[in-house]
């Protein structure tokens, strides 16, 4: 199966957001942040409009970005590209899930070959992920990581690289996201959906009941009313 985003990357035309996207191409980890986009596993991933390989391949590309911002060295780097990757192959449903980050860190093992302490951060920073904040430190100390702060920065930066994918349902609040730099790229995220959505003919509302529907699109109007529409990054 094709991959919509690399068709995207080799086009190479990101309008308003070029410099952007130059810069996250100079990255020394761009490499690897395209290894791991080609030898994704499209089969493992959860079969939906919402929660499918569109999603994953955006929340690969958010994750990225945050690895760049935050430094991350080649091994954690991929770390969390992966868990970018994987972190909803244990759905079910679209449905409100918490515990869809527990199955889905079950079956890293076997879709990353990951082992150790390498995979017990994964498995920790996946199964919370879809926990509530006030869950997460929990959640990870249950897996009992060795090294605690690169735990929690990888949980953070993915929750955060899936969190800006949020725009795809209409429900992305920034003040959510844990670093600066995340909420900073709202407007890419939008864009970046928007142009994904063209490419692969699919529309840019959220596959929900109609009057689900209507009350996100409401509550997504009143938050662009109240931000600065200039764009954020400055090169």
């Amino acid at each position: 199966m094709t991959s919509p985003l690399l068709q995207l990357i080799e086009e190479n035309r990101w309008e308003d957001f070029q410099p952007l996207m130059d810069r996250l191409q100079a990255w020394a980890f761009w490499p690897l942040f395209l290894e791991k986009l080609r030898s994704l596993n499209r089969e493992a991933l959860f079969d939906s409009r919402v929660h499918g390989p569109g999603h994953i391949e955006r929340t690969m590309l958010h994750g990225a970005f945050c690895a760049m911002e935050d430094a991350l060295d080649e091994t954690d780097t991929a770390l969390l590209l992966e868990c970018c990757a994987y972190h909803d192959v244990g759905r079910i449903s679209d449905s409100m899930d918490y515990l869809h980050g527990s199955r889905s860190a079950l079956r890293l093992g076997a879709l990353t070959a990951r082992t150790g302490e390498a995979l017990k951060m994964m498995m920790a920073a996946v199964d919370a992920h879809s926990r509530p904040d006030e869950e997460l430190e929990e959640t990870l100390r249950g897996y009992h990581p060795a090294d605690w702060q690169r735990c929690l920065r990888l949980a953070h930066l993915l929750k955060d690289a899936d969190g800006l994918d949020r725009v795809r349902i209409w429900d992305l609040d920034v003040a959510f996201l844990r670093r600066q730099a995340s909420r900073e790229r709202e407007d890419f995220a939008e864009y970046l959906f928007g142009r994904y959505q063209r490419l692969v003919q699919m529309p840019l509302e959220p596959p929900f009941p109609p009057e689900l529907t209507a009350r996100l699109a409401a509550k997504q109007a009143k938050r662009n009313a109240l931000r600065h529409r200039t764009p954020r990054y400055n090169g």
